[in-house]
């Protein structure tokens, strides 16, 4: 290696992103992020079945649009990005877990194209696109995070 008077190699220093927590701390991780991105996907799949035209009347999300039709789009985002954040979350402890690896951004990306083809089949463009825009928010939180 050329001497450039930098020093490129530090010995003994470790940085955040190469130090594993324990196992029992991921699998604890792990079982809190899965149940609760379960938990906001049913929520989703419950707001987009009390859509139907046949029992919005009756249901919570017809109650909701009597009030105000944007409370019902704004939940609906808001439960997408809830289930974008915790399910990337699931799968970048996953990989670190089974691979002892850290994720990369191809993960990330693929879950946020993921997330957003659920939302636009779910609840239609304008809300899969305002879930994509908000989730791009943690995205660069994530990116930030790593610097």
């Amino acid at each position: 290696m050329w001497n450039l008077g930098i020093s490129v190699f530090k010995v003994g220093v470790k940085t955040v992103s190469e130090e594993t927590p324990e196992r029992s701390k991921m699998i604890r991780s792990l079982l809190v992020t899965i149940i609760f991105s379960v938990l906001i996907l049913v929520l989703g799949i419950s707001l987009w079945a009390w859509s139907s035209p046949e029992i919005i009347d009756s249901s919570p999300v017809g109650a909701l649009n009597a009030i105000n039709p944007a409370i019902t789009v704004l939940l609906e985002v808001l439960v997408m990005l809830g289930f974008f954040v915790f399910l990337s979350v699931t799968v970048i402890n996953l990989k670190l877990f089974l691979t002892e690896i850290r994720a990369g951004w191809t993960e990330v990306i693929v879950v946020l194209v993921v997330v957003a083809i659920i939302a636009s089949t779910m609840f239609g463009v304008f809300v899969g696109a305002a879930s994509v825009i908000l989730s791009l928010g943690f995205v660069v939180y994530l990116y930030l995070l790593q610097e």
